[in-house]
């Protein structure tokens, strides 16, 4: 539809809001190890290069309360890693601009949500991987972002409930995996 009246400068603003109504920032992509991640990196570069926004790719590592926080978890930072690179070759390939963070917390939802707030996001992606007998299971992580957001929050499920072979974050560390050097 075309609008004769409407001024180029205010059709321009209106086609660079990031999604939402009103709404302008980049968006947070919550990178997990699982399938779902690929094609949610794929729908936040498809949005936020229409927008001219950055994509932040974020990884949470829960560190174990009876290690410190600065804790360096080598097996887990290198899947982290090995995930981000991933998702950063999705975004190249989508010609979007991103940016990877590898995060270390007690629990994640609190980290997803001050991410959000420190880099200005409008939008937060999750993905949502539902085995067939946890149908109204959302975790402790998903409720915790959805109450607390200071942005929208989109959280995508996957029928399929497949994940990677990527080792989870929240799993127990042994201690020939950790250097509990505090820095």
């Amino acid at each position: 539809m075309v609008h004769l009246w409407r001024s180029k400068a205010k059709e321009e603003a209106e086609t660079t809001k990031a999604p939402g109504v009103g709404a302008t920032g980049d968006i947070a992509v919550i990178v997990e190890g699982k399938k779902l991640d690929t094609e949610l990196v794929r729908l936040a570069c498809l949005m936020a290069k229409r927008a001219k926004r950055k994509v932040h790719l974020v990884h949470i590592i829960e560190v174990p309360r009876t290690l410190p926080l600065k804790a360096v978890l080598t097996e887990k930072s290198n899947a982290a890693n090995k995930l981000l690179s991933e998702a950063i070759a999705i975004a190249e390939e989508a010609g979007c601009d991103a940016v990877a963070e590898i995060v270390q917390a007690r629990d994640a939802g609190p980290a997803i949500v001050d991410e959000a707030r420190d880099h200005g996001c409008a939008l937060i992606m999750l993905g949502l991987v539902r085995s067939h007998r946890s149908q109204n299971n959302l975790g402790k992580t998903i409720p915790y972002v959805l109450l607390n957001a200071p942005c929208r929050v989109w959280v995508i499920q996957d029928p399929n409930g497949t994940t990677t072979n990527c080792a989870p974050t929240t799993a127990t560390t042994s201690s020939s995996e950790v250097n509990a050097s505090k820095v």
